[in-house]
């Protein structure tokens, strides 16, 4: 201890209660004039003349420091301080010996022993003592003021744990408190409702006894390394009379006074599942109708093509037999969106790029099969409402090239296609826009840029049909025929 702390005096430091001195000697004067020493330490002394005396003020009051006579009749000191330490009570008192007799080191060793906190001898120096008072008092007050702060923190978390208690067990959702092995130590009364048990029989179970698959979590909620909460998943509850429910389970490890428990909070769900598995249900099955309308409208529409062509071979007139084939390659377009609807995941969409292959294959097959047709194609997934449109576009342009643009080669013309193909159909998009283009190496167009009413119904199919899907339509007459439709982002 330096020399400041020393001599600071106790008054410094507001005392919680009043600070007292016990004064233990049987020589009244010694109890005076110990008083008169001791006027200015901030404390009032409480004299005793005997060591009975002594232990009855005890009993009443509480002594931030005890002065002891080692020489005393009937009870000395060293009886009396060790009665004293033997005390809860008294036990954490500091005890100073004084004596004028009994100086030896035999006698200073036994009262150290004992556990005094000084043996001084008399005749003492009064500045000396006072200071080391000052001392024994103002620890006597730190003391106290740490007692009063842990009392006012003990009152609050006591006021903590009851605003716990309190929204723990009012909460409306189902609450449960397990130790981190899944034993449940609390439940509120929503979750006994829930899990339909009588209060106080969740304490105790195990938490796999009401949540059979549940992973209790492993990490301090918080923790940056702890996983996120699986805020999709349900999980099966088992009541007692066998019944089962759904739930949903909010869980985290939490830290509460200085224990780890698991918090979870759950949620009955089984009707939004019930449902949830309804609307699935209805889900697929109106998917399988929808797979079985498309397979059916496909069929219809080959029974349509078959017609045609029987009327077709029925007939003897080329021009009749014309116009019937062309009609047939158009209902077998529409045919081929349903068939490829039917095959897909999806019943909203088909891949173009996919359609545009299968059709270009059938139309080779009908008008050209020595011709070398050349598909070039991206997925690119169109909605049914524009695919038919769409497959009638594609059909026209492919029975147009695949008829009329098969010129042989001539020396010195190039040739649009290059010299792998005779035919080449591109499909492609970027964020903006979506391109098909179907190019041949035949004569061209007689009018490079031919007009509504000067052209034949293909190519007025041509034109409506993209009107109807928003496209531009666009002719390049050089080396054979290029026709590119450039349409907004499907």
């Amino acid at each position: 201890m330096n020399a400041t702390s020393a001599g600071r005096s106790p008054a410094s430091l507001p005392p919680v209660e009043e600070l007292l001195i016990l004064a233990v000697d049987d020589t009244p004067a010694n109890l005076v004039a110990l008083e008169r020493v001791l006027g200015g330490a901030g404390a009032r002394v409480v004299r005793a003349g005997s060591g009975e005396e002594a232990l009855g003020l005890c009993l009443r009051h509480r002594f931030a420091l005890a002065i002891l006579d080692v020489q005393m009749p009937e009870m000395d000191g060293y009886e009396l301080a060790e009665i004293l330490l033997a005390d809860p009570a008294t036990c954490r008192t500091p005890i100073i010996f004084m004596t004028a007799a009994y100086f030896d080191e035999s006698h200073v060793f036994r009262g150290y022993t004992t556990g005094a906190v000084d043996y001084i001898i008399k005749p003492y120096h009064p500045e000396t003592l006072l200071a080391k008072v000052r001392v024994f008092l103002e620890l006597a007050v730190q003391r106290q003021q740490l007692e009063r702060m842990l009392a006012e923190r003990n009152q609050a978390l006591d006021a903590s744990e009851g605003r716990f208690d309190d929204l723990f067990e009012l909460a409306p959702q189902a609450l449960l408190m397990t130790s981190t092995d899944g034993v449940i130590q609390r439940s509120n009364a929503a979750a006994e409702a829930l899990f339909g048990y009588a209060r106080g029989e969740l304490e105790g179970l195990a938490l796999a006894q009401v949540l059979p698959a549940y992973p209790l979590p492993r990490r301090i909620a918080g923790d940056a390394g702890a996983p996120d909460r699986r805020s999709g998943d349900t999980w099966t509850a088992e009541r007692p009379d066998g019944t089962t429910l759904r739930v949903e389970v909010r869980a985290a490890l939490a830290e509460i006074a200085g224990q780890h428990y698991v918090l979870a909070s759950v949620s009955d769900v089984s009707e939004r599942v019930s449902a949830f598995e309804t609307l699935q249900r209805s889900l697929r099955e109106k998917e399988v109708l929808l797979k079985e309308v498309h397979h059916r409208v496909k069929n219809n529409l080959q029974v349509v093509s078959s017609l045609l062509g029987l009327q077709s071979a029925q007939s003897n007139a080329p021009e009749v037999q014309s116009v019937l084939e062309d009609c047939v390659g158009r209902v077998r377009s529409m045919a081929i969106v349903h068939e490829q609807l039917y095959g897909s995941e999806s019943l909203s969409q088909i891949d173009l790029g996919h359609y545009a292959q299968n059709l270009g294959d059938i139309l080779r097959g009908t008008y050209a099969p020595e011709a070398r047709l050349l598909v070039v194609a991206e997925p690119v997934n169109v909605s049914i409402e524009i695919a038919t449109p769409l497959g009638l576009l594609l059909n026209e342009l492919i029975a147009n090239a695949l008829k009329h643009g098969l010129a042989p080669w001539q020396p010195g013309r190039p040739r649009r296609t290059g010299e792998h193909c005779d035919v080449l159909v591109e499909v492609a998009s970027d964020a903006a826009h979506t391109y098909i283009s179907v190019t041949d190496s035949g004569p061209g167009l007689s009018d490079p840029q031919p007009r509504p009413g000067s052209s034949s119904i293909g190519m007025e199919l041509i034109r409506a049909l993209s009107r109807q899907v928003g496209a531009q339509l666009e002719f390049h007459n050089q080396h054979g025929l290029r026709v590119r439709l450039t349409l907004a982002r499907l």
